[in-house]
């Protein structure tokens, strides 16, 4: 079931589907997303059948792959980095991802839209440029956010998020991290790429709340922070849940050894964003 379900992972990603184009009307969308996942089997006229809709031979499908292997692993490789760099506000490397995705090819559905994310990101990473940014302009931004889903596990979803909140009003904010944290509330379930993207959603909307003075709005995305597991990858946003934490109780003199053990550390773009 694993390698069935695995290969047929790889083979959508392949051909840039979602997970309801790659079930073809052959079995239910939920059905083929726990095949994928090894939760369920799958007979061989439903396989048949979804392989001959995307004109995959039978052979072709469990031969050793050969072709797109290379495309895969680089385009994995661009998506980690285009998540650090953003998180670093680093718009030179972004620019850089994305000249790189956009040399790819074939470019299917997936890329073009890891490119139309990287370059929003990249234009409203300073308040200067979201501020410039007119009605119809943050429309076209939620409606990408809310695109049909080019990964199963909307972990593009949630980077774009992050990058992109101020675009919205607190209360549609509030909204989506409620809707997110429901979504996600089974944090064992998840893939650390997925734990690291929800840790940066988490920290930035309660800092964004903090700006607005809605501090009675941190309590739930803090409390999710904590729940997160205690992994190297998540260090430092609960490291920063824990220095908003100390703000919001008053306790300014354990959030300042915070800030100076951060740029200490090397982490000074992250001290600038915090500095209150």
């Amino acid at each position: 079931m694993n390698r069935i379900g695995s290969k047929l992972k790889k083979l959508r990603h392949d051909l840039g589907l979602t997970q309801k184009e790659m079930a073809a009307d052959v079995i239910s969308v939920s059905f083929y997303s726990k095949v994928e996942r090894g939760f369920h089997d799958i007979g061989a006229e439903e396989l048949i059948q979804i392989l001959e809709k995307h004109g995959v031979s039978f052979q072709e499908f469990f031969a050793e792959p050969k072709k797109n292997d290379f495309n895969t692993k680089k385009l994995n490789a661009l998506v980690n980095d285009l998540v650090k760099a953003a998180n670093e506000d680093n718009d030179v490397e972004i620019t850089n991802i994305t000249n790189q995705l956009m040399q790819i090819e074939p470019q299917t559905s997936v890329t073009e839209s890891l490119i139309l994310q990287a370059k929003v990101i990249s234009s409203t990473h300073s308040k200067d440029s979201l501020k410039k940014l007119s009605s119809t302009e943050k429309k076209k931004i939620k409606q990408l956010v809310f695109q049909k889903d080019i990964d199963e596990n909307g972990y593009l979803r949630i980077v774009l998020i992050s990058n992109v909140m101020e675009i919205y009003s607190i209360d549609e904010l509030t909204f989506l991290i409620k809707s997110i944290i429901r979504r996600y509330q089974d944090v064992t379930k998840l893939e650390k790429e997925v734990l690291l993207a929800l840790s940066v959603l988490m920290v930035n909307y309660i800092d964004f709340c903090l700006q607005q003075n809605k501090i009675n709005l941190c309590k739930d995305p803090l409390n999710y922070l904590k729940k997160l597991p205690c992994i190297v990858e998540l260090a430092l946003t609960k490291i920063l849940g824990k220095y908003y934490e100390d703000i919001i109780d008053g306790k300014k003199e354990e959030a300042g050894k915070i800030k100076k053990v951060l740029t200490i550390s090397g982490y000074k773009a992250n001290v600038e964003r915090m500095k209150r």
